[in-house]
């Protein structure tokens, strides 16, 4: 009876696998694209899903936005009643636009908030003023540019605090009538670069208080209310409260929920990632089963020789499966490798979000290559060697050594 241990098993199996090094690496590589490909794509999804996410979430836990129906217009009485619900500590209405203006020679398109500035930074906790202070509300012509306004999209200052912007803004009328009016504003204040958040983009937004629409745009009616909830966990018991109290009349939103959303999207983009990824370990369990069959089929007399020298079938199971696990290690350490460089490498190109020339959100984030999807890649490996060999090592273990003597 021969007595064999792991690291004997182990040595066996590489010097099998070196006798044949072309197939073995051709079926090494096959293996390697199956983390590969998990490490790239499920690092950057995660990466960028995260960061979407928690952007949204920088923009405010507590904030809900309320918006009219076509058919609705709000009043300050609908300002005061909101004010009033429980769980919320303080409103604000607000108005949106978009406008056009120069940016490095190139016109872009920006967008126009009019708010009260302090509860601006208030609710939007996330958001610093980097250069200059905000505008009170009693300021008129004055503005909060973002990041990406004042610096442009090479990052060479392009407007600074005490500089005038002038922005032409296209309002569109009842009867398909488009008026052109033009808002020019003193810069108060620049705010730090922020990246973008889904559909709301601070970077490229100018925020100017409430009577300088007004008064410059003309603007009546309100856009809508912010409110800003106590806490979030009221977030959903207040939005409830609002759709109950004004039925269709009224959409409620809030960044919390889109959040929720968001994060909902990326956990399916993930599996969704992880179930294509499978195909790529199934192809790697194919390719690992024909290399074994075809290296049992050739040592077929050396495995006779084995059992005619006192190895149990149990060890010859063991040795043509560590043979499989050998390979699905070394291709799994070359896949590993190869994908976090891929998904640093892809992720440096970015993710353009856009609808048009109305809404372009550009977002870079690193890839979020986690201890979960290591381990998840390392196990999902592993077992692909093992399951490419098990047949392979079941059909060696089961051959009589006289039969296998004799083979030819």
């Amino acid at each position: 009876m021969v007595k064999m241990l792991v690291s004997d098993i182990l040595k066996l199996s590489i010097k099998t696998l070196s006798e044949k090094k072309l197939r073995a690496v051709l079926t090494i590589i096959g293996i390697a694209i199956g983390p590969m490909a998990l490490i790239t794509i499920g690092g950057v999804t995660s990466g960028y899903g995260d960061f979407i996410v928690n952007s949204i979430m920088g923009l405010g836990q507590n904030l809900i936005v309320v918006t009219p129906s076509r058919d609705y217009k709000l009043t300050q009485d609908d300002l005061d009643t909101l004010k009033n619900i429980e769980g919320v500590v303080d409103a604000s209405p607000f108005y949106s636009t978009q406008g056009e203006i120069y940016i490095g020679g190139e016109k872009k398109t920006v967008f126009i908030y009019g708010v009260n500035p302090d509860f601006l930074l208030k609710a939007l906790t996330s958001l610093t003023v980097k250069e200059g202070s905000t505008p009170s509300e009693s300021e008129l012509g004055r503005a909060l540019v973002g990041y990406k306004i004042a610096y442009g999209d090479n990052g060479e200052s392009e407007y600074s605090v005490g500089d005038v912007i002038s922005v032409t803004v296209y309002q569109f009328k009842t009867g398909g009538r488009v008026e052109v009016k033009r808002l020019s504003v003193v810069v108060s204040g620049v705010l730090d670069k922020y990246g973008g958040a889904a559909f709301l983009n601070p970077d490229q937004t100018i925020f100017v208080p409430m009577n300088t629409v007004e008064k410059m745009l003309g603007l009546k009616d309100w856009s809508g209310i912010l409110l800003l909830a106590e806490s979030p966990n009221v977030v959903d018991e207040v939005s409830n409260r609002i759709r109950s109290m004004y039925g269709g009349n009224l959409d409620v939103i809030s960044f919390l929920a889109i959040a929720r959303i968001a994060s909902s999207i990326v956990s399916a983009v993930n599996f969704i990632t992880f179930a294509a990824t499978l195909s790529a370990f199934a192809v790697a369990v194919a390719g690992t089963a024909s290399t074994m069959i075809t290296s049992v089929v050739e040592r077929t007399r050396e495995i006779g020789v084995m059992k005619a020298l006192g190895f149990k079938d149990t060890q010859v199971l063991a040795l043509i499966i560590m043979e499989g696990v050998a390979m699905s290690i070394i291709g799994c350490a070359i896949g590993v490798l190869v994908g976090f460089i891929g998904a640093h490498l892809l992720s440096t190109h970015g993710l353009v979000i856009s609808s048009g020339e109305a809404f372009t959100i550009s977002i870079q984030a690193s890839p979020k290559i986690t201890a979960e999807l290591m381990a998840e890649t390392i196990l999902l490996t592993i077992l692909t060697g093992i399951l490419g060999s098990i047949f392979p090592a079941y059909r060696a273990m089961k051959i009589p050594p006289a039969v296998a003597l004799r083979y030819e």
